[in-house]
């Protein structure tokens, strides 16, 4: 079979080629579905997600050498303790 244009074109017309031919396809499509189903696995998905937040956090916290950016890492610190003063002063006026 030779491709073209994207198409597998038949060549030959001899049984045990053609017969070869669709076997090779067979396992080929087979390890294609067997990676896709691989890919769209929900732990896998969970997984890369996982570990590209986390190269992110790195990448946002550290510098190339791997030192910690401290303004940085204060400035997020700064802005999560506003948000936690934020909800407890909101839930103390709810309660009165």
């Amino acid at each position: 079979m030779a491709a073209s244009g994207g198409k597998a074109e038949i060549t030959t017309s001899d049984p045990r080629v053609l017969e070869r031919e669709v076997e090779l396809r067979r396992t080929q499509l087979a390890g294609t579905i067997d990676e896709l189903t691989n890919r769209l696995a929900p732990a896998a998905i969970k997984e890369r997600s996982i570990a590209t937040a986390r190269a992110k956090v790195l990448d946002f916290a550290t510098d190339g050498r791997g030192s910690v950016r401290v303004g940085r890492v204060a400035a997020v610190a700064g802005v999560a303790v506003g948000v936690v003063v934020v909800a407890v002063v909101r839930a103390v006026r709810k309660r009165r």
